[in-house]
């Protein structure tokens, strides 16, 4: 089986945080709370969830949704494919995509939420 990571970026602090727990709706499987440090059981409409692609960078950290990868000289940002249900890289400026497996050549340098200025 497949490890399963995820971070959330909180809507309201603007601050990223390693989730302590994620609670999904059993009938559906949709996630409906999430707990962080430092606060008990919040409505997943706070969060942006973001699950980690799998992958990580030429560092070894580890790539999530969002994140902004660079390799060479040019940035991606990372997506979910929902018609070829896969994460993939997205140049910035560009709808040029590649396999997210080129990730192992470049480096995380942030993410949307926490590096706008990157992603404009």
């Amino acid at each position: 089986m497949r490890e399963l990571k995820f971070r959330v970026w909180d809507k309201v602090t603007m601050k990223m945080f390693k989730p302590q727990a994620i609670s999904f709706d059993i009938n559906n499987s949709v996630p409906f709370a999430v707990s962080v440090p430092g606060k008990s059981w919040e409505p997943v409409e706070k969060f942006e969830l973001l699950q980690w692609t799998g992958f990580s960078d030429e560092n070894g950290i580890d790539a999530y949704e969002a994140d902004l990868v660079q390799i060479s000289s040019d940035i991606y940002r990372i997506i979910w494919n929902e018609t070829l249900a896969t994460y993939e890289l997205e140049k910035l400026g560009s709808s040029l995509r590649c396999n997210i497996s080129a990730i192992t050549s470049g480096s995380v340098i942030g993410n949307v939420f926490q590096n706008g200025n990157l992603y404009l």
